[in-house]
Formats: structure tokens, C-alpha cells, sequence
């Protein structure tokens, strides 16, 4: 019996080795999923050398006669959807508009969970897995406030500045969206385990690759474009040179979208990235309001200033303290205190809400020390 048109949907979708570019000539060419399915050695060769930048002519030939074959196309069918996973083709209404018009776009996107709301605001989280506790901090406190004002956090599931700002809006209950650079059945990294569950739960797991793919290098730089894609504004926070979150904000530059960048320290590895971008034309983010500001969602915070009630030797640590973590013996040296007082003051300011431990007797402020 011959495939049905969602299964003809799905293995067209699920050829992962083949480019989104590729896959869209050969469909366009050969008049739609089925007929490439059944298309000649021949006609599918032909096509294929109309395609920039195409290798291996006669491997993608070998790799599309391995994929026909029905019985397992059913079966993986079947096992998507009860994996609760639904594949949305870019001919249903469902597919995100915003990503209709870019560069390269999805034949087909794989959802567990829910798509982005188009009727509200996203934004992407973006910088660095290698990010230091000022950079996770800093993403954490923009995806919280940016859901709690109802804007969509958009990111990839990443370690360091990505998973830092899902938890933020999962911290306020918002919806927050990851897209992967795998199957949506698959975790990478795996210390973000827990971390799948509660996104999908908040809002959805989303990818271009089919159920069964794992993480290949180059699938990253590829899913960056539709993270912005999803996106309205994107903010990095964090980023190297080097950093795929650039590649993320020059796909959002093509795209027309607006580019945030958290300045950083001058000569800092974390700050170039992001120095460099604001240097180019981003704009620059120095609190969360001012995305929000600039879809008139919100004004600015009004800080209220507090008078901070310290003893002697809790004004002293404290004054220590500031973004980037100390260690007890350096809060020792630069208060004077001895290190009996110093751990003793610390204990307090923590239960005080005022200094965080992010590392084994490494402290740091959780307060504005403007506050």
C-alpha cells in the first residue's frame, strides 16, 4: 500500500542530510514530495546540478533510494506521534509565518509541545555555554522579567546563557520555546535533562530534524536561523568571537530583526562578542525594560532606594561584595576581618537575601549594590 500524504510529509521532512536548500529544489523541480519519492536516478542528478555548492551528487542519490522504504517510513510515523512529537509541514496553517520568508526556510518543522503564539511578542536569549555567573545572572533576570510581561523567550536549549534564559521565564510561569539541534526526542546536552521536560511542558521543543537524529555540529549554526526566525527582537549576553550566538544575530541582521547586545568589560574573551555588535549598530541592553519599552509594553523601573539595616562587620563584607564571585579568603584580605567573622556575616547576608553562593565558598551580590 503506498504512503499517504503526511507520511510522504514526513519522509521528505526527515531527509536530515540534506540541506533545507537542497531539499526545496528538488521538491520544487519534481513537483512535490511524492513525485521525488518515485523521481529516476536520472531527473533527481539533473536537479542536483542546478544547486550551489552541491557534493557528492551520487551519494544524496544513494542516500534518497536507501530512505524509500515504506514499512520503516510507517513505523517511524507511528512512533512520533506516540511520542506525543507532530510534524508541521509548511503547507499547514500552523507553520510560523515568520519563518516563511527567510533564507533557507524548514520543509517542516518537528513540535513537541506547542509553536510559538504569533499573536504575541518573542524574544530570543542567546550567548554563550561557557558564560561566567554575571552573564547566567544577567539572562535569567531577562527571561524572567521579559515573561513576566508576556513576551515569548525564545533560545536553544544550551547550556550557560541559553538555559539560563528559559529558567527565568520559567521561574514566572511564561512560555519559553527551545530549538534543537537534534530529533525533539533527543537531549543534548544532557545536563539540561530536566530542563527539556519543563520547556516543553511551558511551551514547546521545536526542530527541523526528525525524531531518532542526534546532535551533529553543523546542525547548530543551521537552527540559529530559526531562532531569530521565531523571534521578534534577539539579546545576546555574553559571546566570544567565535560564539554561535553571533551567527544567531547576523541571521537575525538579514532578517530584519532588532539586535540587543549586554555590554561587558573592555578586553574581557565574554565581552567582544557583544561589544562588538553594539560597536556595529546593536542596540545597547542595560536592563530588560528596554526591549519592553520598545514594544511599549512597559516603562522603566522605578528603584526605590532602601536603606540596608548592617551592622559594623555586614557593611564591611558587604561593600566587598559585587557581580563576580569572591572567595572567602579574598573577602577576608579586602575587609579585614578575620575568617570566623567572615563566614559568620556571610551566612547572614545570605539569609538576608543579599549575597548568593554560585560557587563552594565563592560569594557574590544578589542585590543592585545601588539598592
Amino acid at each position: 500500500m503506498a504512503l499517504n500524504k503526511r507520511e510522504y510529509s514526513f519522509w521528505f521532512c526527515s531527509l536530515s542530510r540534506l540541506t533545507a536548500r537542497t531539499k526545496s529544489r528538488l521538491k520544487e523541480v519534481l513537483g512535490g514530495e511524492e513525485e521525488l519519492y518515485r523521481a529516476s536516478e536520472k531527473a533527481v542528478k539533473e536537479v542536483l546540478q542546478s544547486v550551489p555548492r552541491v557534493r557528492n551528487r551520487e551519494r544524496i542519490w544513494e542516500m534518497l533510494l536507501e530512505s524509500r522504504d515504506e514499512e520503516r517510513i510507517r513505523r517511524a510515523y507511528d512512533r512520533m506521534e506516540q511520542a506525543g512529537i507532530r510534524l508541521v509541514t509548511r503547507e499547514d496553517p500552523e507553520f510560523p509565518e515568520k519563518l516563511g520568508g527567510i533564507v533557507d526556510c524548514p520543509s517542516g518543522l518537528f513540535v513537541k509541545g506547542r509553536l510559538p503564539d504569533p499573536k504575541r511578542p518573542a524574544a530570543a536569549v542567546v550567548g554563550s555555554r561557557s558564560c561566567s555567573f554575571y552573564g547566567r545572572t544577567a539572562a535569567q533576570e531577562l527571561g524572567r522579567t521579559l515573561a513576566k510581561a508576556g513576551v515569548q523567550v525564545i533560545s536553544g536549549l544550551a547550556l550557560g546563557i541559553d538555559a539560563a534564559g528559559h529558567r527565568g521565564a520559567l521561574d514566572v510561569c511564561g512560555r519559553t520555546f527551545g530549538v534543537l539541534g537534534c530529533g525533539p526526542d533527543q537531549i543534548y546536552p544532557r545536563e539540561n535533562e530536566s530542563l527539556f521536560g519543563r520547556v516543553a511542558e511551558a511551551g514547546g521543543l521545536i526542530s527541523e530534524y526528525p525524531p531518532g537524529v542526534g546532535p551533529e555540529a553543523w546542525h547548530f549554526p543551521a537552527r540559529n536561523r530559526i531562532i531569530s526566525g521565531l523571534s521578534d527582537s534577539i539579546a545576546v549576553v555574553e559571546a566570544g568571537k567565535k560564539s554561535g550566538s553571533l551567527i544567531t544575530a547576523s541571521y537575525a541582521l538579514e532578517q530584519g530583526k532588532d539586535i540587543w547586545a549586554v555590554p561587558g568589560r573592555m578586553g574581557e574573551y565574554l565581552s567582544q562578542g557583544t561589544n562588538m555588535l553594539i560597536r556595529d549598530g546593536a542596540f545597547l541592553l542595560t536592563e530588560p525594560e528596554d526591549i519592553l519599552m520598545s514594544w511599549n509594553l512597559t516603562g522603566k523601573r522605578n528603584f526605590e532606594k532602601t536603606k540596608l539595616s548592617l551592622d559594623k562587620n555586614e557593611e564591611k563584607v558587604y561593600s566587598c561584595l559585587d557581580s563576580d564571585p569572591k572567595s572567602e579568603e579574598r573577602l577576608c584580605a579586602e575587609s579585614g576581618l578575620d575568617s570566623a567573622v567572615v563566614a559568620a556575616v556571610l551566612v547572614d547576608l545570605e539569609l538576608e537575601g543579599l549575597a548568593v553562593q554560585p560557587f563552594r565558598h565563592y560569594y557574590a551580590a544578589k542585590r543592585d549594590k545601588g539598592e
